[in-house]
């Protein structure tokens, strides 16, 4: 009768710990849902590397980052483009001194017009059209220092390895920001747009160069369990491990 009571006592205590761990269980997948479905949507970016991978007349080794912040701004919309110069001794010649002196870019046919809204404080002042680039051919946009020509003139003002700016501009449009950058990641992704950039004072090779860009694709993202899986295999963890107490509780019941 003793041992029994004990066996009967033991099945009531999993099954109320079962009861509360499928309890937190549901909680926990039910919070889960719901930080998903209040998460903001991603802001209107993206970026862009300037890479010898992409093509480079010297190879140097010189690289940037652009990244592309789109915000509507009334009927227009405003790309606040950052600039990063990355060089760091890793890629081609390894250059570890470069300034970046210009970025040109294409524009999608959407784009009607487009003005210097804004250098934030930076020496990248000259707005430029139909950019001249060889051997890469003509380029739509470029943002420069003040110099003679998009590819020659003084460097002095440019920016050094490490140093970053940002500058705006404002696009005449029949597209919101969100469709717009939507336009303008498909064009670098297949192609159909491009970009590069103008380096000086390069501590190897030539001691200049001029460098594409490109969409570097990120790695595969991990897929995460649906919240109805995630409940599932919780359950199944808390019914596995009720099941091994039970069977220990059971054997020291017998020995009893």
């Amino acid at each position: 009768m003793y041992c029994q009571t004990l066996l009967n006592y033991t099945n009531l205590s999993q099954m109320m710990n079962f009861s509360k761990f499928a309890a937190v269980a549901t909680v926990a997948t039910a919070a889960i849902a719901t930080s998903s479905a209040v998460m903001p949507s991603s802001a209107q970016a993206f970026s862009l590397a300037i890479d010898p991978q992409f093509g480079s007349t010297e190879n140097t080794g010189s690289t940037a980052k652009l990244n592309f912040d789109f915000v509507q701004s009334g009927s227009s919309v405003l790309l606040n483009l950052g600039m990063i110069n990355t060089t760091n001794g890793i890629v081609g010649l390894k250059a570890t001194e470069s300034t970046l002196v210009g970025i040109a870019f294409d524009t999608p046919d959407t784009v009607s017009g487009v003005s210097l809204q804004s250098p934030n404080g930076s020496a990248f002042t000259q707005l430029w059209q139909n950019v001249s680039l060889q051997p890469f051919g003509t380029y739509d946009v470029g943002i420069s220092t003040p110099r003679n020509s998009f590819e020659g003139g003084n460097a002095n003002q440019g920016l050094k390895a490490g140093k970053s700016a940002t500058v705006s501009f404002l696009f005449n449009t029949t597209l919101d920001a969100t469709a717009l950058e939507k336009v303008f990641l498909e064009g670098f992704t297949n192609g159909s747009l491009r970009a590069a950039g103008r380096f000086q004072q390069v501590d190897v090779g030539s001691g200049s160069d001029k460098v594409r860009g490109g969409i570097i694709q990120p790695p595969p993202v991990q897929k995460v369990p649906e919240p109805s899986a995630l409940l599932g295999i919780l359950t199944m963890g808390g019914v596995l491990l009720g099941h091994k107490r039970l069977q220990g509780k059971t054997k020291l019941t017998q020995s009893v």
